[in-house]
């Protein structure tokens, strides 16, 4: 596999993670300079990218939510809010790879 080819792959499983975040009003472009998410590290681990972007997702919330405050005392990985109720969330779920 050359550089570019892998390159074009990766574009286009970042399009596919873009479209997704898009999907359920989180825009990349909003979010990742404020809270930097490592994509390549998915992409690399063989994360598929619906999963990578809800991992994003919740990556996002729990940091907006540490921001305010308002993060979950109950686990350091729980991307929930302060006082949710049910089981903690943690940001890092088991996930299918590609």
């Amino acid at each position: 596999m050359t550089l570019q080819y892998s390159l074009m792959d990766y574009e286009h499983w970042l399009d596919e993670v873009k479209a997704a975040l898009d999907s359920v009003n989180m825009p990349m472009i909003d979010w990742q300079g404020v809270w930097p998410f490592d994509f390549q590290a998915e992409y690399d681990s063989g994360t598929k990218p619906h999963d990578a972007a809800m991992r994003a997702n919740r990556y996002w919330w729990r940091e907006q939510n540490k921001s305010l405050k308002q993060d979950c005392r109950e686990s350091k990985d729980c991307w929930l809010p302060r006082g949710h109720r049910g089981v903690c969330q943690p940001v890092a779920e088991n996930i299918a790879r590609r």
